[in-house]
C-alpha cells in the first residue's frame, strides 16, 4: 500500500515538472523580448558618455604631471 502511493506521488511530481517546462519553452512577452534590446541601447548610451570623461580625466593627469616635473627647473 505505501508503494502505491510513493509510485502515484512520483507520478505527481513528474508530470507536474513535464507542465512547467511546457510552460517555460513559452514564447516571451514582448516587455521582455524588448528589454534587451533597451538594456543594449542604455548600455551604449553610457559607454559614448564615459569615453569623454575618461579622455579628460587622463589629459588632466598628464598636464598635473608636466606642470609638477617642468615647475622643479624652474
Amino acid at each position: 500500500m505505501l508503494k502505491d502511493r510513493i509510485n502515484t506521488v512520483k507520478a505527481a511530481v513528474v508530470s507536474s515538472l513535464m507542465v512547467f517546462s511546457g510552460m517555460a519553452s513559452a514564447e516571451l512577452p514582448t516587455w521582455a523580448s524588448t528589454l534587451g534590446a533597451d538594456f543594449t541601447g542604455h548600455v551604449t548610451d553610457a559607454s559614448a558618455m564615459v569615453g569623454p570623461v575618461i579622455a579628460a580625466s587622463l589629459g588632466a593627469v598628464i598636464v598635473i604631471k608636466l606642470i609638477k616635473r617642468f615647475a622643479n627647473k624652474i
